[in-house]
């Protein structure tokens, strides 16, 4: 039996709530056609908003992989435990917030994951939002002679880069982590306009976390375009703002957006759970 996938868009570009969708049927439905309803769902809206679901850790594992390649286990986070592919990101009196910077997940791979699936797993009475950006959206705004600058040119971002703070933080063993990466595998240089992977629209690839510097560019060039175009996320036509609840699922296109995690719930115990799609 197939099911009907419906959304209710949210904003003008960006970002779809379902209405009565049941994740886990679609996990037992025995076609690929939800699958690609899914996937084609994500790259269109590229914020799909699932509410009441609940999955346990064996369901959240089986959505990411209705929706492709699951990536490999990330270095610097704590996992669920017996579930390697589910990370776990909390808050609490001793866990501050990390993630109040704009960023898109793992762009420090050389190929960068497609999607990730989120769980509000435990989630404080106010405060804690998800925001997202259309990086299309920007490209869309900007003028033509900008673009075809932007086109020449390439920037390299590193996982050190993104987590040069647990330095800081001396009760913290990612800091050794850290140290032990190989750099080879965690950073790269993508075009500063990329192509989406699979609707080949231009996304500004570039964001404050991971983004080191501009390779045709001296330091003060780099810094300064770097800072203008990191600036773009800021504009409200472009963004989507997510209330979490418990049981929400927030599944997001990680090629066309840009997230920020609102920080303004601590101390106050949150965590969520996400399952990383490297490739379709």
């Amino acid at each position: 039996m197939k099911l009907n996938l419906e959304f209710q868009t949210l904003t003008a570009t960006i970002g779809a709530e379902s209405i009565g969708g049941d994740l886990k049927k679609i996990l037992m439905a025995d076609s690929n056609y939800e699958s690609t309803c899914l996937r084609d769902a994500l790259v269109k809206h590229k914020v799909l908003v699932f509410r009441d679901q609940h999955p346990d850790s064996n369901t959240h594992i089986e959505i990411g992989k209705k929706l492709g390649r699951l990536a490999p286990k990330h270095p610097l986070y704590p996992k669920v435990r017996g579930h390697q592919d589910i990370i776990r990101i909390v808050n609490d009196d001793t866990n501050p917030p990390e993630n109040e910077v704009w960023h898109a997940d793992l762009s420090y791979n050389a190929n960068p994951c497609f999607a990730a699936v989120l769980h509000g797993y435990k989630i404080p009475a106010v405060g804690g939002d998800t925001l997202f950006a259309d990086m299309g959206a920007v490209v869309t705004d900007m003028s033509e002679p900008f673009k075809k600058f932007l086109r020449g040119l390439t920037a390299h971002h590193s996982l050190e880069h993104g987590f040069k703070f647990v330095h800081d933080r001396s009760k913290d063993n990612r800091s050794e982590l850290l140290k032990q990466t190989s750099k080879e595998n965690y950073s790269a240089s993508h075009p500063v306009l990329r192509a989406h992977p699979i609707t080949g629209k231009e996304i500004l690839y570039v964001n404050a976390s991971f983004t080191e510097h501009v390779n045709e560019l001296s330091g003060p060039e780099s810094k300064n375009l770097l800072d203008y175009l990191f600036a773009l996320v800021q504009s409200p036509r472009h963004q989507l703002r997510v209330k979490w609840q418990k049981g929400t699922v927030l599944i997001w296109d990680n090629w066309a957006t840009q997230h920020f995690a609102c920080g303004d719930h601590y101390p106050n115990h949150r965590e969520v759970r996400r399952v990383t799609v490297q490739s379709t």
